[in-house]
């Protein structure tokens, strides 16, 4: 079982750090562990409108695998001018679910889970290029 930790990651410009800050772990089966995006983040931003970052795991209906759950939210916060309040009118939403057999070996589950979230964000452009436009590659 992993412990609790703050989460480093590259910016959009893949050179510069942030940091999600670990909140919460996890207290059980479905319950999630809570990151939120408060070092780096505008101080003046109220605390539910910066980026949160969870994830919990569950078995599935037969017990046969377990499945890990990510989710992002990330608000578009804005200041209205008039009120001097923080306004956020939407947002961005990720959320990827990964099913694991339990009768796979860890190695092979290794490299499976590795090879796709690298796919999706460490080392290949595409996957996020296809996020960030709404469209698939043509």
């Amino acid at each position: 079982m992993p412990t609790m930790a703050s989460i480093s990651v590259l910016k959009a410009d893949e050179t510069t750090s942030i940091t999600y800050d670990a909140l919460n772990g996890a207290g059980g089966d479905g319950s999630k562990a809570i990151w939120r995006q408060d070092a780096g983040a505008n101080a003046a931003l109220p605390l539910g409108m910066r980026a949160v970052f969870t994830a919990y795991t569950v078995w599935n209906g037969p017990k046969t695998a377990r499945r890990a759950v990510f989710e992002y939210k990330r608000p578009y916060a804005t200041l209205n001018s008039t009120t001097g309040r923080y306004e956020s009118s939407d947002s961005v939403v990720g959320r990827t679910e990964i099913v694991t057999p339990i009768a796979i070996p860890a190695a092979e589950i290794n490299e499976g889970v590795y090879q796709f979230l690298n796919l999706c964000g460490k080392t290949s452009g595409l996957p996020k290029q296809i996020a960030a436009t709404g469209y698939a590659a043509q």
